[in-house]
């Protein structure tokens, strides 16, 4: 992903409604984030392979894991956005006891401007199981309906093909690709007429 996923004074889309207490996909629970969620963030977040791309491969202190908390829960609080902590549903195939935290997805003003900027990351041990697309499409349906998005956002580091694949499975169209902060970044958009078309395209996503 960038290097800082730190939310700024940011958007007020029109026309949304409160925030729901949690959004579920088949296998996931994703919940706005909690204070208690700030120790589990913290090791997701400092995890090596987690904080590679996230961080430039910093090991931010916990303190910073608590600023995002809870500038989370006042982007929630004033503009209905923010981030989700993702948990396993309690289904018979669940990847995980119903309790733990297997990494986040969601928004936050990109630069602290306009534009919604969708941010995840997962647990290495969950990589490759599609948890992460079925988050992210959770929270793009949550977007553009409550919140009345017009347009998403996402950018990565260029060699992060994962992240990226991430972006192309829910419809994401590349944009531009230059240096940002310093790294070769690739950025993607998607809007509510793009997502409309991908959904049509692969009816199979639920």
């Amino acid at each position: 992903m960038i290097d800082s996923i730190e939310a700024g004074p940011g958007i007020r889309p029109e026309g949304r409604t409160a925030v729901t207490e949690e959004l579920e996909t088949a296998r996931l629970r994703l919940t706005p984030f909690a204070p208690e969620h700030v120790e589990r963030l913290h090791a997701l977040w400092t995890d090596p392979d987690v904080r590679r791309y996230l961080w430039d491969d910093q090991v931010i202190p916990r303190a910073k894991a608590a600023r995002i908390v809870d500038e989370s829960l006042w982007t929630f609080r004033e503009h209905g956005f923010g981030l989700w902590a993702l948990f396993p549903q309690e289904v018979a195939d669940a990847p995980a006891p119903p309790d733990r935290l297997l990494g986040f997805c969601g928004f936050r003003p990109f630069e602290g401007g306009a534009q919604p900027e969708l941010l995840y990351g997962i647990l290495p041990e969950f990589w490759g199981e599609g948890l992460v697309t079925e988050a992210c499409h959770a929270v793009v349906r949550d977007g553009f309906g409550r919140c009345g998005f017009r347009r998403i956002i996402a950018a990565t580091d260029t060699p992060n093909q994962s992240s990226v694949q991430v972006m192309q499975r829910i419809g994401m169209v590349f944009e531009d690709r230059r240096e940002y902060h310093g790294l070769d970044t690739v950025f993607y958009a998607l809007s509510p007429e793009d997502y409309s078309d991908h959904l049509e395209l692969h009816p199979d996503i639920t």
